[in-house]
């Protein structure tokens, strides 16, 4: 009788180590499906994702250019007054040339006045200190140092970004002979 006990009792080991990992098995396969699934919403989450960044830089691509053209479109715009200026200038010279020079002042004034409405400044000119950032010195003549003394060409500025570096003549720091003795002259009376 014993041989039956343990007979009995020895499947009976087997069939709970089966049983237990029968449960195992499924939870481990339930766990995968989850997993599997979880995936699968990442995966199609990244991708939506993923469309719509690669449509906003098509439309922030589109946007930018439209911004371009509509910026240049208005300086345009705003410039074309000047044509129309000048063609009217040209047109009072043959007439009386006389009449050219104050017309020409007033196309100069809209136009810097058309400027101004863009955003552009000039850049510092005579009397300023010399800034290697807005002015290019082409050359030194005597008189007060670091100071430009004449402005060959005008510079711009658009905001802080130089359009065109004034082109100027810059003072070196050595005075005239006549003027200093005409300063210790002044000096003494």
């Amino acid at each position: 009788m014993e041989n039956k006990e343990t007979v009995a009792e020895s499947p009976a080991p087997e069939i709970s180590e089966a049983s237990n990992e029968l449960p195992e098995l499924e939870r481990l396969r339930g766990e995968v499906e989850f997993l599997k699934a979880e995936l699968e919403a990442s995966k199609n989450k990244f991708l939506r994702l993923y469309a719509d960044f690669e449509n906003y830089k098509k439309r922030m691509a589109q946007e930018l250019e439209a911004a371009q053209r509509n910026g240049k479109f208005d300086a345009v715009r705003s410039l074309l007054g000047t044509l129309d200026d000048l063609e009217r200038a040209l047109g009072f010279a043959s007439v009386k040339p006389e009449d050219l020079i104050p017309g020409v002042k007033t196309v100069l004034e809209n136009f810097t006045r058309n400027l101004k409405s863009l955003g552009v400044e000039g850049v510092p000119g005579v009397g300023a200190e010399f800034d290697p950032r807005y002015h290019e010195a082409i050359g030194a003549v005597e008189g007060e140092e670091g100071k430009v003394m004449h402005v060959y060409q005008q510079g711009f500025r658009y905001g802080d970004l130089l359009v065109r570096p004034a082109r100027v003549v810059v003072g070196n720091g050595v005075k005239e002979a006549g003027s200093s003795e005409q300063s210790a002259e002044s000096e003494k009376n």
